[in-house]
């Protein structure tokens, strides 16, 4: 950018992702922020940029060609989330895993 002449235009975006900009903001809120952003940059890299089971990723590894990045990263990297009892309950109840007992 610095190589270019001053009335140089910028390039057109291809997508744009509006967010409030306020000094009351919470940032950290999950519907209001992060999801519309998560959903913004996986729409502009084409992947899926959600957190997954080991169990998911194990079936994702045998059901499709190409794994998502938290998957490639963690799971095949033995580093994936660390499962217990009450989290698998959980994720039981909420029909993200079978009940296999």
């Amino acid at each position: 950018m610095r190589l270019r002449p001053p009335d140089w235009p910028l390039p057109r975006p291809d997508a744009i992702h509006h967010i409030v900009e306020d000094f009351l903001t919470d940032w950290t809120a999950p519907n209001a922020h992060i999801l519309p952003l998560r959903r913004f940059l996986e729409n502009c890299l084409s992947t899926d940029l959600r957190n997954f089971f080991a169990e998911s990723c194990f079936l994702f590894a045998f059901t499709h060609q190409k794994l998502p990045p938290f998957c490639q990263q963690g799971y095949m990297r033995m580093q994936g989330l660390v499962g217990s009892q009450e989290l698998r309950h959980h994720a039981v109840q909420a029909g993200l895993l079978q009940d296999y007992t």
